[in-house]
C-alpha cells in the first residue's frame, strides 16, 4: 500500500514560511513605499500602480503598510491609481487570506466578463493583469526560500518540528483509518498468508509450536469459526501489528507549492526516522503546480481548476481560448506531472496524508481524482490548531465538495477523533 503527502500553503507556515497572501501583499507594499521615500518627484509610477502628487518624502518616515500610505495619501489629496486592476481587487478584499482564495477571486471576475455585457473589465486585461501578479508572487516567493534555506534548521525548535513531521510521514499505517473494503482485503490477505497453518493444526498434521514465533502470534488467538473477522478485529485494534507490514511500499510527495519544502524530509538520512521504516521506501515528489526554479522546466501554474462547476460548461462552449487560459487541467498537459500522477494512482490502493491544504474549489477538478478513485481508501487531514480551536471542521466540508458520492466520502474520510495536528 502507498502513500501521498498532499502539501499546501500550510505546510510552508508550519515551517516558519512567510507566503500567505497576508505575507506577499504586506511586502509588496513594503518595497512600494520604500521606493516613494527615494522618490524625490511630485508623482511616483511603477508596473501596478500611479501616484500623483505626492506630499514630501519627510510624510512617509514611518510608514510601512498600505493602510497607513492610503491615509497618508488622502490627507495631503495624492491620488492613487491602479494600473493593475487585479490587483486593486483583491488589495481590497480584506477577507483574503491565501491563496485559493485569489484564484477564486480570478475565476469570479472571469465569470463576471462572460456574463455580463456591460462589464468593463475585459477577459484579455484580466488575464494580463493575473499574469503580472503571478508574477510578482514567484519574485517574492524566491526571496522567501532562499531566506528560509539561510534560518531553518538551526534551532532546536527547527530540529524537532521536522522531526515531529518526519514521523507522520513515514509513521505505519493505521488500520482504523481505512475503509470497510479495503479492512476486509488486507485480513483476507493476512488470512491466506496462515490458510494451511491453520488447516494443518485442524487436522493434526501440525501443531502450533511448531509454526515460527510471528505465526505463532498470529494464530493463537484466532477463533476457529471465523478466522477472518477475528483476524480483522485484531488489525483494528492494533494488536497484532508487530506482526504484519504496515509500511508504506512507496510515498508520493504530492506538493501544490511552488516552493520545495517537501525537500527536508525527501532526502533525510535514515538515521533520522523512525527505527521501523522499509528501507525499501520508494520516494517521489511531483510539483504539480509548477516551480519558481526556471531551470527545471516545470513553468508555474497559476489559476483555476474546477471543470465541475455549473459555469465552466458554458465558458468553454464560448468557443474562445482567452477564457481558458488560465484553468489548471489545460495547463497540466504542458508537463507530464499529471500523467505521473496517475499512474501512481493506479499503481494500487493509498492513502492520503493532507498536510496544509485547504482543499478548496480552485483545485476541485485534481482533487476530485485523488479522492473518488478506487484505490484511494483513506483520506487523512492533519489539521491547523488555533489558540481556541483548529480547521479540521474546514478542511473536511471541502473535502466533500470533491464527493459526487457521501456515502464513498464518509467511508474514506478520518474523523477527527483519529486525526491529529501538523505540529
Amino acid at each position: 500500500m502507498n502513500r501521498i503527502i498532499l502539501i499546501g500553503n500550510g505546510f510552508d507556515l508550519a515551517h516558519g514560511m512567510r507566503t500567505s497572501y497576508n505575507d506577499f501583499i504586506g511586502y509588496y507594499w513594503f518595497k512600494v513605499i520604500s521606493d516613494i521615500k527615494l522618490n524625490e518627484e511630485e508623482s511616483f509610477e511603477n508596473s501596478e500602480i500611479k501616484l500623483t502628487r505626492l506630499p514630501k518624502s519627510i510624510y512617509f518616515s514611518s510608514i510601512i503598510k498600505f493602510e497607513e500610505l492610503h491615509k497618508t495619501l488622502s490627507t495631503h489629496g495624492s491620488e492613487l491609481k491602479f494600473k493593475n486592476k487585479f490587483l486593486e481587487h483583491i488589495n481590497h478584499k480584506k477577507q483574503i487570506q491565501n491563496w485559493v482564495d485569489i484564484e477564486n477571486e480570478y475565476y469570479l471576475l472571469l465569470k463576471e466578463s462572460f456574463k455580463d455585457e456591460n462589464c468593463t473589465y475585459k477577459i484579455s486585461q484580466l488575464n494580463s493583469d493575473f499574469t503580472d501578479v503571478q508574477k510578482l508572487l514567484e519574485t517574492y516567493l524566491k526571496e522567501v526560500e532562499n531566506h528560509f534555506k539561510e534560518k531553518f534548521d538551526k534551532s532546536e525548535i527547527d530540529k524537532n518540528l521536522k522531526k515531529s513531521i518526519a514521523y507522520k510521514i513515514y509513521s505505519d499505517f493505521k488500520l482504523r483509518d481505512f475503509t470497510e473494503a479495503s479492512i476486509n482485503k488486507l485480513a483476507e490477505i493476512e488470512y491466506q498468508k496462515i490458510k494451511d497453518d491453520l488447516k494443518g493444526i485442524k487436522t493434526g498434521n501440525i501443531t502450533i509450536a511448531d509454526l515460527s514465533e510471528e505465526k505463532q502470534a498470529l494464530i493463537s488467538p484466532i477463533g476457529k469459526n471465523d478466522p477472518i473477522e477475528s483476524l480483522r478485529r485484531r488489525l483494528l485494534n492494533d494488536s497484532i501489528t508487530n506482526h504484519v507490514n504496515l509500511q508504506p511500499a512507496e510515498i508520493l510527495f504530492l506538493n501544490f507549492n511552488y516552493t520545495f519544502t517537501e525537500r527536508l524530509y525527501y532526502t533525510m538520512s535514515w538515521y533520522d526516522l523512525p527505527r521501523n521504516i522499509n528501507k525499501n521506501l520508494e520516494k517521489n515528489t511531483i510539483h504539480i503546480h509548477g516551480t519558481t526554479d526556471s531551470r527545471d522546466n516545470n513553468d508555474v501554474i497559476f489559476g483555476f481548476g474546477d471543470e465541475i462547476d455549473e459555469d465552466y460548461k458554458s465558458i468553454e462552449n464560448l468557443n474562445d481560448n482567452t477564457y481558458l487560459e488560465n484553468i489548471k487541467s489545460i495547463k497540466y498537459l504542458e508537463t507530464d506531472n499529471y500523467k505521473k500522477l496517475l499512474e501512481f494512482l493506479n499503481s494500487g490502493d493509498y492513502q492520503i496524508f493532507i498536510f496544509g491544504h485547504s482543499c478548496g474549489n480552485s483545485d476541485r477538478t485534481l482533487l476530485s481524482t485523488l479522492f473518488e478513485h478506487k484505490n484511494c481508501v483513506s483520506i487523512k487531514p492533519f489539521y491547523h490548531k488555533r489558540e481556541h480551536d483548529d480547521n479540521y471542521s474546514e478542511i473536511v466540508r471541502n473535502i466533500t465538495r470533491n464527493f459526487s458520492n457521501k456515502a464513498v466520502l464518509r467511508d474514506k474520510a478520518v474523523n477527527k477523533e483519529y486525526c491529529e495536528s501538523l505540529t
